[in-house]
């Protein structure tokens, strides 16, 4: 597996600003799989990535140190482990006060990053950018899956509703 943007591929977030990893999770995807895939292909075209702006003659890299420290261990078909290795793994990211940068899988697995995120800041402020809310109480029958993790994270008082936003909403399904 390669790395985001050919980063140095690393074993703990310690001494970064930021690390990015991967959660390929599909399992509570109702429409279609494949995002699972996701991780790996975001990081196959970021190859082609350049740090730099020419035109502005900034680097991003030279005021920042990150790295990637791969995929969290999901357990395919299997949601609540998933949840926790992904809010483990966000957990070690934040203890060493780097911020996570997480390459899904389907929608799911926010809440279990928002859950590590809450535990070392309280609620959070969320900026989402989808067609979808994400607020179903429940899809198929089942409460967590791709469409209910922020109606679950309110219920947590994980999400700062006051200082939030929700961006690109279509239709009148949640």
């Amino acid at each position: 597996m390669g790395t985001f943007m050919r980063m140095q591929k690393v074993d703990s977030a310690e001494g970064l600003d930021f690390a990015i990893a991967g959660a390929p999770f599909d399992t509570a995807s109702s429409f279609r799989s494949g995002s699972r895939f996701g991780p790996n292909a975001i990081r196959n075209i970021s190859a082609m990535m350049k740090p730099n702006n020419v035109i502005m003659q900034v680097n991003i890299m030279d005021g920042l140190k990150g790295g990637d420290i791969g995929d969290f261990n999901v357990t395919p078909g299997y949601i609540r482990p998933t949840y926790q290795a992904i809010e483990e793994g966000v957990a070690g990211i934040l203890k060493e006060n780097a911020c996570p940068i997480v390459l899904g899988g389907d929608h799911s697995i926010t809440l279990a990053e928002l859950r590590a995120a809450a535990k070392k800041y309280g609620p959070v402020a969320l900026v989402h950018f989808d067609s979808h809310s994400d607020l179903c109480d429940e899809v198929f029958g089942q409460k967590y899956n791709h469409g209910t993790p922020f109606r679950r994270a309110l219920e947590e008082n994980l999400i700062d509703a006051s200082h939030s936003i929700q961006v690109g909403m279509r239709g009148s399904l949640l």
